[in-house]
């Protein structure tokens, strides 16, 4: 078993425009994202939509929360998921216990895809290939980073 550690947060792009207080979550978010990536690379190549995954440290990581809570649980970037994307959510925290297998097969995803710092995410198409890889979050508000994201992904 490979020894696995991360030295913290990553790069250090955070701190622009989402500042402040975070609107209430979409109440669609809990139940659009899952932790299980087999199953939503099922449900993607079902649906023709991409696989968005997002590495975080979701109790420690600062712009982690800021990305969670300004973009990926907000009505514009859930209503593009809603017809583009799966969402998974890879999580390593440090306050909060993971089960061991899911605490693992975390690790090794994390080893797969050569992540290093937090957060990172990545899309893959539904045959499982990366076609983007964002590291960092650089302080949008959900509109702005799901027009980048649009436009990134051409869908």
């Amino acid at each position: 078993l490979a020894v696995f550690a991360f030295a913290g947060c990553g790069p250090q792009k955070f701190g622009g425009a989402a500042g402040g207080e975070a609107p209430p979550a979409d109440p669609r978010a809990e139940q659009m994202w899952t932790t299980d990536l087999p199953a939503a690379q099922a449900r993607a190549k079902t649906a023709d939509k991409l696989v968005f995954i997002d590495f975080t440290g979701s109790d420690w990581c600062p712009p982690c929360m800021a990305l969670h809570d300004h973009v990926l649980v907000q009505k514009p970037f859930l209503d593009f998921a809603e017809k583009n994307l799966e969402l998974v959510v890879i999580d390593f925290p440090k306050n909060k216990p993971l089960d061991q297998k899911v605490e693992l097969a975390n690790r090794a995803l994390a080893e797969q895809y050569k992540v290093e710092s937090f957060p990172t995410l990545i899309v893959l198409d539904a045959a499982g290939n990366m076609v983007h890889r964002d590291e960092g979050y650089g302080g949008k508000k959900a509109e702005a980073f799901t027009a980048e994201l649009k436009q990134k992904l051409g869908r």
